[in-house]
């Protein structure tokens, strides 16, 4: 008789793995202006534990060793807290799989899927629009070798509405907080030309506030080679209540809404289009080249009319891996952001520009 392999002990080498992601150096922000800034900074550090007990069932726990670890209103959860999942595989193939726990939204985004230590700037879309860890429950089909779906059920807000809009200074005004404040993915990832170009597609619909639907689509695409990568991320977000508070910020103040007035904005639309570019000089020696574009407009909203804001985000870096089975790098690179407001508003455009030295690495510890 077969033993069910969801009983069989697993090897310990499998059980267990734990890496530990960083990346520090040396920052001059703001060069050439009045008020700089030079400094040894950590960037990035993370500590990941998975394991697998075995062709079935898998764990993942992921957490920022430089970030709050307070807990979240909404789904119970630390601040610093990534990933903190189970996946549980079945079918005939293992073809059908189940994932439940603080996981990554199923949202088209390599930028975000990207390892963190990789960007050296997010744009706004991953940084502030997108909720990107989220207490969820997925359900995922592998099709064939090529294609899969995926439907993922998650908190639109990490905090409850009323923690949310205080936090972040706001009041609610005539909005009142949606009886189920949860959103869904459906996404479909495809592999083509023998895996070298891949793409993440994603519609997504939720509700932060009550009777006030949001609605995204997400395109990513991605094409690599082992010389090169090559992404472009391309989105476009209907919030009917602005919960990401970019475009809610620059209207109240505009309108001069303070004090109960300073709500959050409806009929928000964010877009933005991202291309990341990575090419291997030599074995050793690379450049990395990101570009994003990206706008805030109210709908209906003539007096401030379309992009109203216009965010820009850029670097340029060039990076030294002396291993070719480790992922160690050390960085030489240029940051920028530039965010642009239309004439109405009569506000100072934002200017910020970095230099930056050092190095990050994956380290596999166990």
């Amino acid at each position: 008789m077969q033993q069910d392999s969801i009983i069989q002990s697993p090897a310990k080498a499998k059980l267990f793995n734990m890496d530990v992601m960083l990346r520090a150096g040396f920052q001059a922000d703001s060069m050439g202006s009045d008020n700089p800034m030079n400094r040894m900074h950590l960037d990035e550090a993370r500590v990941v534990l998975h394991g697998d007990y075995n062709d079935r069932l898998s764990y993942r726990v992921r957490f920022r060793l430089n970030s709050s670890f307070g807990r979240t209103s909404q789904d119970n959860a630390s601040r610093a807290l990534d990933h903190a999942f189970i996946r549980y595989k079945f079918g005939k193939q293992n073809d059908w799989a189940v994932t439940l726990g603080k996981q990554s939204a199923m949202v088209g985004s390599y930028e975000f899927e990207n390892n963190p230590i990789y960007e050296y700037k997010f744009s706004d879309y991953v940084g502030s629009v997108l909720n990107l860890f989220v207490v969820a429950g997925t359900l995922s089909y592998t099709v064939n070798n090529n294609h899969a779906v995926h439907a993922q059920v998650y908190n639109t807000t990490n905090d409850r509405f009323g923690d949310h809009l205080q936090n972040n200074g706001f009041q609610a005004g005539s909005l009142q907080a949606s009886a189920t404040p949860m959103g869904a993915y459906f996404t479909w990832t495809g592999n083509f030309m023998e895996r070298k170009l891949q793409t993440k597609w994603s519609y997504n619909s939720s509700q932060f506030a009550k009777s006030h639907t949001n609605q995204s689509i997400s395109l990513a695409n991605k094409f690599k080679t082992n010389k090169q990568t090559i992404y472009l991320d391309l989105q476009h977000t209907n919030l009917a209540v602005d919960h990401a508070m970019l475009a809610s910020s620059v209207i109240n103040t505009f309108y001069g809404n303070t004090g109960e007035n300073n709500t959050l904005s409806e009929d928000v639309v964010y877009q933005s289009a991202i291309l990341r570019y990575d090419q291997f000089l030599t074995k050793t020696w690379e450049i990395a080249l990101k570009g994003a574009y990206e706008t805030a407009s109210q709908q209906n909203n003539e007096e401030l009319g379309n992009n109203f804001r216009t965010n820009y985000t850029y670097f340029a870096a060039l990076q030294y891996k002396p291993y070719q089975n480790q992922d160690l790098r050390f960085f030489a690179g240029y940051v920028g952001n530039s965010t642009k407001f239309a004439s109405v508003l009569e506000r100072e455009n934002q200017q910020f520009n970095r230099l930056t030295f050092g190095a990050y690495f994956t380290i596999p510890v166990l």
